[in-house]
């Protein structure tokens, strides 16, 4: 057990003011409680006919008062059962650190979830803007990927320089007593991000598994594996060795009832066996039929799809229409964060605290003055 003490607040990059007391991090057992008690509780969802709501908060948001998450609040009068954060940032852009390990304080706190994707930069390209997102879509050819995957090479120090450097905030997430859903090199069977259409994918992901649990001692995640849409090529980019805790889909069609959902159930279970599957990102608000027919363990909205009027320009087709999430949110299946069973809440709570957040609990967004 290690305590929290002023140098690790420094080393932080936080004041008191954003982290829990100083007091023990939880120990391993406490941990792997918390983990078991989530994926359980994810994984008797479908049999229940529930599902647990969620939305996305950029890493642009996560200075601001008015979220995505208070958005969704303000539009449904509910708050996210599931809260997705943004690793990109959380290496070259300080205090992003604090503000991101701030909200997820704050929801677990609160006995809610946390999901996190990193678009990670491509570590062997000039990123101009450090981990800026443009960077992770930089391409990388198979044989730079070969070279990132094997030890000794430059290629394969950069890589690792990245990855030790985001586990440091993992690591203070961990001792806060935070489990993360975690998301890494996500929508691999598409070809934008420099790990798409990548044979070597799965060897990535086992890669980065073993430096993160098995060198680092991360114990806190519970490892998602996500594809873009319906993935008919699924196979060819699943783990090897380290097999998910949790297999999804990313969605983003002009269709809420699109059949790629059902396609993308069907072929990512194949694969995944008895894990929970989830709609890991989505534009639009899948309907009833929909959500019965797919029977997701948690759909997380993407924040800046919740209303076509609050786009720049209002051209955003793959965007809900005003009201389309307030009825998803009434759904009688779905389960937000004062719904979920106060046993497990108290669980996930547990010695996490968040006494003086960086923002404000109840903002008053501008949407709410309209």
């Amino acid at each position: 057990m290690r305590a929290h003490f002023s140098t690790w607040l420094v080393a932080a990059g936080l004041s008191v003011s954003a982290t829990t007391s100083l007091t023990a991090a939880p120990d391993a057992a406490e941990i792997h409680g918390k983990k078991t008690a989530i994926l359980s509780y994810m994984a008797q969802l479908p049999a229940q006919k529930k599902t647990l709501a969620g939305v996305q908060v950029n890493e642009f948001e996560v200075y601001i008062d008015c979220t995505s998450a208070d958005r969704l609040t303000e539009m449904t009068g509910k708050r996210p059962a599931v809260l997705g954060l943004e690793l990109m940032n959380a290496i070259a852009y300080p205090p992003y650190p604090s503000y991101l390990i701030d909200r997820a304080l704050t929801q677990t706190a609160a006995g809610g979830l946390v999901t996190m994707a990193w678009h990670q930069r491509n570590p062997v390209e000039v990123c101009q803007r450090g981990e800026y997102y443009e960077c992770a879509k930089k391409a990388m050819s198979p044989e730079t990927l070969k070279a990132v995957l094997t030890p000794g090479t430059k290629e394969n120090a950069l890589w690792l320089a990245d990855v030790r450097a985001m586990a440091k905030t993992l690591h203070k997430l961990r001792d806060a007593g935070v489990v993360v859903l975690f998301r890494p090199y996500h929508e691999m069977n598409g070809g934008w991000f420099w790990w798409g259409k990548q044979e070597a994918l799965p060897e990535l992901w086992d890669a980065l598994y073993d430096e993160l649990v098995v060198r680092e001692k991360l114990d806190n995640l519970i490892w998602v594996w996500s594809t873009d849409r319906d993935a008919p090529d699924a196979a060819k980019y699943f783990p090897k060795r380290h097999k998910p805790d949790m297999v999804g889909t990313d969605m983003y069609e002009n269709d809420a009832d699109t059949p790629k959902f059902a396609a993308a159930k069907t072929n990512l279970t194949k694969l995944g066996g008895a894990a929970p599957f989830a709609v890991t990102e989505t534009g639009k608000a899948p309907g009833a039929k929909v959500l019965d027919a797919i029977n997701p363990s948690y759909v997380l909205l993407w924040g800046d799809h919740l209303n076509v009027n609050w786009t720049w320009n209002g051209d955003c087709p793959q965007c809900n229409k005003p009201g389309e999430v307030a009825a998803f949110i009434k759904l009688p299946r779905i389960v937000t964060l004062d719904e979920i069973p106060a046993a497990l809440k108290t669980t996930i709570a547990r010695d996490t605290t968040n006494p003086r957040p960086l923002h404000k609990s109840n903002p008053v967004c501008p949407a709410k003055l309209r």
